[in-house]
């Protein structure tokens, strides 16, 4: 996860604070006894708390109490060589916890280097917090996706997830650096949904002015998933809706009239038409997302169209299309890991 120098005392300097460090003025309590330096701002803050919740900063600060052994009008001092920014709001959930930390795009600012910096000094429920937090965007199963999913559409059916969640390339950059392969799959399916360019050009985030980029390796893997979720959708389609015949005990099967007689076979034949001239790219921009178009393809069958009535087949008709729907998009979900790559993490 880390590198030995990067978790290591080595990282975290004994030089005594420079005469230029300015202290922290709303966080430096006047009975501290720790002085945190952090760059060119230093926090006064107090031995006991930092220790409780962190093995390697007791060692820090045990270290650094030894160091001025023989000087008690001395402070000790560790260092934290990280943006103060990110020092501050590490030192403020040790103390008040993490109210506030979300998962949206306005705090993923946050709860990012909080995370980073709780794996490195070992700080496990503020991790564990904050993993848990960003799982609701990201989760490890279907169900959980299709609720993050339903609530990043709205009313009308706007479907908006940057809105609601970080970049997913933020995401994966960050949990390959905290060792939380458990968020990947769905990141990595998030991500495939964009056009190749796009995932290829990275993220540009207008707050930092940052450009972040996917390694070689995650590019390659999340090319290669996004060739086989399209696969898999156009398999989908030739074997289980294309020239769909009516159920043997369909409801309409021995109607007298043809033209109900034909109803679930021409109700299963319009929806492989609108799936194959990729309708719910155009209203919905996500002719890249498998599992939504799946599941659009039963629920054409339910929801009215503009200008027209729905492609309506039988109750049992729908039913058992519902079934195969459902086995699709659970196997679909399931060889996620494997088509980007994820299989040995």
């Amino acid at each position: 996860m880390f590198s030995d120098d990067d978790l290591s005392t080595n990282r975290h300097s004994s030089i005594p604070p420079s005469s230029n460090t300015l202290p922290h003025q709303e966080f430096s309590f006047p009975d501290g006894n720790l002085l945190v330096v952090s760059s060119a701002q230093s926090f006064l803050v107090h031995q006991g708390v930092l220790a409780r919740h962190s093995t390697l900063l007791a060692s820090l600060i045990n270290d650094a109490a030894n160091r001025l052994s023989n000087d008690s009008s001395k402070i000790p001092h560790i260092e934290m060589p990280h943006n103060p920014l990110h020092t501050l709001y590490f030192l403020q959930a040790l103390y008040d916890g993490l109210y506030g930390v979300k998962g949206d795009p306005s705090n993923f600012l946050r709860a990012a280097p909080l995370l980073l910096m709780a794996s490195e000094y070992g700080v496990q429920h503020i991790r564990d917090q904050i993993l848990r937090t960003l799982s609701s965007a990201w989760p490890d199963n279907l169900h959980d996706w299709d609720v993050r999913e339903a609530h990043a559409t709205d009313n009308d059916g706007l479907y908006e997830p940057r809105k609601h969640f970080p970049h997913p390339i933020l995401l994966i950059n960050l949990a390959r650096k905290v060792n939380a392969p458990a968020l990947l799959p769905a990141a990595f399916y998030d991500l495939s949904r964009s056009s190749p360019s796009d995932i290829a050009n990275g993220y540009f985030c207008s707050i930092t002015q940052q450009h972040h980029y996917l390694t070689e390796l995650d590019l390659l893997n999340a090319l290669k998933g996004r060739e086989q979720g399209s696969r898999f959708l156009s398999t989908f389609i030739v074997s289980e809706l294309e020239g769909r015949e009516p159920m043997n005990n369909c409801i309409f099967k021995h109607d007298l009239d043809s033209h109900r007689r034909r109803a679930c076979q021409t109700a299963f034949e319009a929806v492989t038409f609108e799936i194959l001239r990729d309708v719910n790219g155009v209203v919905c921009q996500r002719s890249a997302d498998p599992l939504f178009a799946i599941l659009d393809t039963e629920l054409m069958q339910t929801k009215e169209r503009p200008g027209g009535p729905a492609f309506r087949t039988c109750e049992v008709c729908r039913v058992e299309f519902g079934n195969v729907v459902d086995h699709a998009r659970t196997e679909l979900w399931s060889r996620l890991p494997d088509w980007f790559g994820l299989e040995e993490e």
